[in-house]
């Protein structure tokens, strides 16, 4: 188990220093100097920030993730723009060109190249859209199809999008399994084991992509004090996923992000702390994205609408299935807040929630002691999409 845990150590290491080469190297973090550079009147210059992407390994945003994860589509669009003129290809030209378009949040229409890679960005052009038809469609090419692991990946961000976690998943274990895709592999064993094994990271680690993403799933699955060490690294990255790791370490937001559930919820967490009343009405449409939403508006409802709470409860329980929880001993903190303030690792001797019967159980426990509640969690889906997906697709009103 030490060795264990000694490699994981070694891992994060390894990916922190990538991670702030890479930073060094755009210009977003820079080494501390002890002599201070003497003032001048000379103006200021600017430049324009650039990522070094390898046009000629791109053909899909999964690809920009992979080597550009976190950094901004403004960025990268114009990227891929300069590098446009090495791209030999036609087909390959057009994605790239519809790629960009994408990124502009310009409608991809009809498309020239009937390729399952031109279809995979019509529909997720559909998607950023908002588009009425886009799950219509993202059946029907699967139909078209069905042997192309690119079409079950974009399915699932489509699934995704909607709430429809189950099927998302399975769409996604099916790109998984063809591909083997080892940050799919990560994602998955986070969002069905509340964890990562050694060996996945390492794997994932050792290909040298995705790595914002790697720190915070770290961040996200182990003890509070991998948080706490992870948080810095990634406090000079100016994207919510980060952020929200940021947030979580310090106990405060420091950067509002309107699209980022979690930042959202946590923000509404913080103000029930402070015996603010919290805002019901945003969580209500942040719940149809996000059950976490729910599982706040149960404890939010718990004392003085037990029956509204449990609705509440029990809509949670259909949207993410199975539920695991730990009776632990009521604290200052309204019941169940505490489950998005704290990291608790996922013991041996918990209880399960299969059906209605059970969670009345687990309700009615609710009356006398607090639980930690564990759960599948679709933020660990929606990291592999990155903050792309939450972009284009979380809008709210009030």
């Amino acid at each position: 188990m030490q060795d264990e845990k000694d490699e994981r150590i070694l891992n994060l290491l390894r990916l922190k220093e990538e991670l702030e080469k890479d930073l060094k190297k755009k210009g977003i973090l820079r080494e501390r100097r002890v002599e201070q550079r003497k003032q001048t009147s000379q103006p200021k210059i600017e430049l324009e920030h650039d990522v070094d992407l390898p046009v000629e390994n791109i053909w899909t945003v999964h690809d920009l993730n992979h080597y550009a994860y976190g950094i901004s589509d403004d960025v990268i669009q114009r990227s891929l723009q300069r590098r446009l003129h090495s791209v030999k290809d036609e087909e390959h030209r057009y994605v790239v060109v519809n790629l960009i378009k994408l990124l502009r949040g310009e409608k991809i229409e009809a498309t020239r190249f009937h390729s399952v890679h031109t279809e995979c960005l019509r529909i997720l052009s559909e998607l950023y859209s908002l588009e009425s038809d886009v799950v219509k469609d993202t059946i029907q090419l699967l139909k078209k199809y069905p042997a192309q692991p690119l079409v079950y990946l974009t399915a699932a961000e489509v699934f995704l999008a909607f709430g429809r976690f189950n099927e998302a998943f399975k769409l996604f274990q099916i790109y998984s399994e063809i591909t083997k895709d080892p940050y799919a592999a990560l994602v998955l064993e986070a969002y069905t084991e509340g964890q990562v094994s050694s060996s996945t990271f390492a794997t994932c680690v050792s290909r040298d992509g995705y790595k914002s993403m790697l720190l915070i799933i770290s961040a996200l699955t182990e003890a509070e004090e991998k948080l706490m060490k992870v948080a810095p690294v990634l406090e000079k990255r100016d994207f919510a996923c980060a952020q929200y790791v940021l947030a979580r370490s310090r106990g405060k937001i420091s950067k509002s992000f309107p699209h980022c559930t979690r930042l959202l919820i946590y923000n509404e967490a913080l103000k029930i702390l402070q015996n603010q009343d919290a805002n019901q009405t945003l969580l209500e449409q942040i719940a149809a994205k996000d059950p976490l939403a729910r599982l706040l508006l149960v404890s939010v409802n718990l004392k003085d609408e037990p029956e509204k709470s449990f609705q509440q409860m029990k809509a949670f329980f259909n949207n993410v299935g199975e539920i695991l929880y730990v009776e632990t001993e009521a604290s200052d903190k309204p019941r169940l807040v505490r489950n998005l303030l704290e990291f608790p690792k996922i013991p041996k001797n918990f209880k399960r929630v299969s059906n209605e019967t059970d969670l009345v159980q687990l309700f009615e426990t609710l009356s006398s002691q607090d639980v930690w509640i564990f759960f599948r969690d679709p933020e660990y889906l929606r990291l592999y999409f990155g903050e792309r997906h939450c972009k284009n697709t979380c809008f709210w009103e009030g």
